[in-house]
């Protein structure tokens, strides 16, 4: 069945920040993604696909999944998914996903041994990386400070491949008062910025951490740096200016899986 013209209006609605948050969905683009929304089962209102897809046979079983869960499928022209796809690489096909709310219950806490929390880090393609990364690393809850960028702007959803069904993620939190929380369960908070004293690989692991991060371009603020057990760096030994907050993400959570395995 060929997508309506309501339907096409209504996923281009969904770039805006305003109708995700008003509808509770978001897009998503690529194959990749859209199996791992599949084994999530995360609920989507429909998928639309190029027509050289759905004859295709290495995209059966994908198919055949989404009709078994009845979810539509809609046929959509290589025009019309460039009206609505957020780039030209959405690889023929875009689905309609409901947004899950995880929130920082007692429940999903008392669960958690492995936090990332995020400072007002703005960058999309940033934060969508620390999600992927906290997925490989086996991280139990991401948390997006306010100031962060939305976690469902269609950039952050496509840098995380699919990790964002993986991972619960909390978006809008005040860290300052939830560290302190989480503190008082038995968490221990290490925040990390270029000018800390001691290094990262310095500090013994925890059998409970938050791995705290900052901003791109002015690091943790005041008041959450404050919520912090420790503040360390990772040791430079070239010239770079700075390193990637995404990247920095990563190296500290090899280093603690790693060494606590």
């Amino acid at each position: 069945m060929r997508i309506s013209k309501t339907q096409l209006k209504y996923i281009r609605s969904l770039s805006h920040k305003k109708a995700r948050e008003a509808e509770r969905r978001f897009t998503l683009e690529g194959w990749r993604a859209l199996k791992e929304a599949i084994a999530s089962s995360a609920t989507m209102d429909l998928v639309a696909v190029l027509p050289r897809f759905l004859a295709d046979p290495d995209y059966a079983k994908i198919l055949r999944q989404l009709e078994e869960r009845r979810i539509p499928v809609r046929e959509i022209s290589d025009a019309e998914l460039r009206l609505v796809a957020d780039t030209v690489h959405a690889q023929g096909v875009l689905a309609v996903v409901h947004r899950p709310e995880p929130i920082v219950s007692d429940e999903r806490l008392n669960r958690a041994s492995l936090v990332v929390a995020l400072d007002a880090v703005a960058d999309p393609g940033n934060v969508g990386s620390i999600v992927r990364s906290a997925d490989w690393f086996g991280v139990d809850l991401v948390l997006l400070g306010k100031g962060s960028v939305e976690l469902f702007n269609e950039k952050v959803i496509r840098s995380t491949v699919g990790s964002v069904f993986h991972v619960p993620v909390v978006s809008g939190v005040d860290l300052s008062s939830t560290l302190r929380r989480m503190k008082q369960g038995g968490f221990f908070v290490m925040g990390l910025s270029g000018d800390a004293k001691r290094a990262y690989t310095d500090v013994a692991g925890r059998a409970r951490m938050v791995i705290l991060l900052g901003s791109e371009g002015h690091g943790l603020s005041k008041e959450v740096r404050a919520s912090a057990d420790v503040i360390v760096q990772i040791p430079r030994f070239g010239k770079a200016e700075s390193l990637n907050v995404s990247v920095a993400c990563g190296i500290v959570l090899s280093h603690f899986r790693t060494k606590n395995r």
